[in-house]
């Protein structure tokens, strides 16, 4: 099969069978270096380190300031490894950190303020990486992201990234979170799926059909088209929608009164 995790340009699917089509279109008009044709394999675009650096950024320092902001993460660490970040970047910046916080009083400005220079921090790190790798990066050699090479440099951003995962990710109320929205995935699913795929539908089935939006029913499509409708749907849906659904159609709030 085509995804290999050891492989950067392999760690995910790009595109679903469905669009295949398309995809090798954008790929031809794009000037993607194709691996193989079957299974079907492209080598990265050159931008995508770039997009890629951009997620790395927002997935490790966010999601660090929200956790901030729900009293999970102390604000002395929150401070400390955003600090320790920005001055694994450029020294010169420790001074400047040191005066704008002695003036800052409250914890979220704080963090905010930190946030703020890790970010920048970082892209201007991306950017000189980008620039010192192009050769190799339109070569399409380059096997990590612009981030895991300075994670060789620094051991800065594994530290947050480890924090995180220590302290955030398998944090009890993120894990109930996060089990309570597979629960919510798993019930949408289970009540389209069935309805779209039934040839001799019943009447709950028909009912099923008529919450999902016309434009994500393939009625005359493939069953897979038919729960890649489906798919669309739900993963379109934002957290409180997918909640508010889940409840309706498990009968804990009818959503109306008589």
């Amino acid at each position: 099969v085509a995804r290999d995790k050891s492989r950067l340009h392999r760690k995910k699917f790009g595109f679903f069978q469905d669009q295949k089509n398309t995809f090798l279109d954008i790929a031809a008009e794009t000037g993607l270096q194709q691996e193989s044709t079957e299974p079907v394999i492209f080598r990265r675009h050159p931008f995508v380190w770039l997009v890629e650096a951009a997620d790395d950024i927002c997935y490790n320092i966010i999601d660090m300031e929200d956790a901030h902001r729900l009293g999970i993460v102390h604000s002395k660490d929150c401070e400390n490894l955003f600090t320790d970040l920005i001055c694994a970047v450029n020294p010169a910046e420790e001074k400047k950190i040191t005066d704008k916080l002695a003036v800052i009083r409250n914890s979220n400005e704080r963090v905010s303020y930190l946030r703020a220079k890790v970010i920048n921090a970082l892209i201007n790190k991306s950017i000189h990486l980008y620039c010192s790798n192009f050769e190799t990066i339109v070569a399409r050699n380059l096997t990590e992201g612009l981030l895991a090479i300075f994670k060789k440099e620094s051991e800065a951003l594994a530290e947050i990234e480890r924090f995180s995962f220590d302290k955030i990710y398998n944090h009890r109320a993120v894990l109930e979170i996060e089990n309570a929205g597979y629960n919510v995935m798993y019930e949408l699913l289970d009540h389209f799926v069935p309805a779209v795929l039934e040839d001799q539908k019943k009447s709950y089935h028909k009912m099923a059909l008529k919450l999902l939006p016309e434009q994500f029913r393939y009625e005359q499509g493939s069953d897979y088209q038919k729960v890649l409708g489906v798919l669309d749907y739900v993963s379109g849906m934002t957290d409180n929608f997918a909640t508010d659904l889940y409840r309706k159609i498990k009968g804990i709030d009818i959503g109306m009164t008589m």
